[in-house]
């Protein structure tokens, strides 16, 4: 693909900054246009906070970030479809919302991808490949945690202004970490049902539930024997953790999303086992980008599809109903308007 194309770039919060670094990196000469609502940017940056003209730039690629309530300005004043749009997650606010999403982008023709990066995460990937070969053997069961204090996610930045804090935003832990929910579908299987429980237990100053606590049951890929998983999610904890235990019948595999590593504790044995040190230089972002580029290339099939994310999507809205219903277990496939 040449290098001299143009690429808007629609929000321009921490996550439109990154993508306007990774951009610039992968090709210096191309025209970079930000669709912001922020003042006049500095630094070389190109940008307008009318949709209108953003529209009329005509971009060869388009990268839609910011909250999840506003992504259907720049799509719906588009005159000339990109040949390719990279949707940041949550793909939209709720299951309904996105499936109106998905048929507008459908019109459009255009190769789309949603921004879930860490299936690009080589560690990450290291650890399926291992699952699907079942080095460890049957799965048993997986336990996942992820968490952070939200404060510290981005520092210098008032959190209270941030998307993740604001529920009409598409902020709170089951849409802002939807990440998990992403990739223990790819690495495990579809999540047939849930039993969730969820609030704003700390004295965050937010509109959204801070943390999340999930069973999940799991319809398997790679086995025939179904197996339940426990997630748990959190904007509370002062040791930012992120990591995967999957429980198989020769020992458990662990993936570490902080350290990049997988582990392995075999059966028989008294210490963790070191299998895969991902360089620390890894960038998911850089790697989804080319990811997407040569998909939209190629018009090849792409790493996180709209009905995946829709996918997302629906367990979401089941964890909310289930949540209501004081945890009791609900089916996924029948939440919402069936796809």
């Amino acid at each position: 693909m040449r290098t001299n194309l143009r690429v808007l770039i629609s929000g321009f919060g921490s996550s439109g900054q990154r993508f306007f670094s990774v951009v610039r990196k992968w090709a210096p000469r191309c025209a970079i246009l930000v669709h912001t609502s922020q003042a006049t940017l500095t630094n070389g940056v190109d940008s307008t906070n009318s949709v209108a003209e953003a529209a009329a730039f005509r971009p060869d690629l388009l990268v839609i970030c910011g909250s999840a309530d506003n992504r259907f300005q720049v799509i719906q004043a588009l005159s000339v479809p990109p040949s390719g749009i990279l949707i940041e997650k949550p793909f939209a606010l709720d299951f309904d919302q996105g499936l109106v999403l998905r048929e507008l982008l459908k019109a459009l023709g255009s190769t789309i991808s949603v921004g879930y990066n860490l299936r690009f995460s080589p560690s990450l990937s290291d650890f399926r490949a291992r699952l699907q070969r079942k080095e460890m053997g049957e799965i048993l069961g997986v336990r996942a945690e992820t968490g952070q204090f939200l404060p510290n996610w981005r520092p210098g930045r008032d959190y209270r202004v941030s998307v993740s804090a604001q529920a009409h935003k598409g902020g709170g832990v089951l849409r802002e970490l939807s990440h998990e929910l992403d990739y223990l579908r790819w690495i495990f299987g579809d999540i047939e049902w849930i039993s969730a429980t969820f609030g704003r237990y700390s004295k965050l100053d937010i509109d959204v539930e801070d943390t999340a606590h999930m069973t999940l049951g799991f319809a398997p890929a790679h086995q025939s024997r179904p197996f339940v998983g426990q997630l748990n999610l959190d904007f509370v904890r002062h040791d930012r953790s992120r990591w995967v235990v999957a429980l198989c019948d020769r020992g458990s595999l662990k993936w570490d999303g902080i350290s990049g590593q997988v582990l392995a504790y075999r059966e028989g044995a008294n210490r963790w086992e070191l299998l895969f040190d991902e360089p620390p230089s890894v960038s998911t972002y850089e790697l989804q980008w080319a990811s997407f580029v040569d998909s939209v290339q190629r018009q090849a099939s792409i790493a996180a599809t709209p009905d995946e994310a829709l996918q997302v999507l629906q367990i979401i809205e089941a964890a909310r109903i289930s949540d209501s219903r004081s945890g009791a277990r609900v089916l996924t496939a029948g939440v919402g308007t069936k796809f």
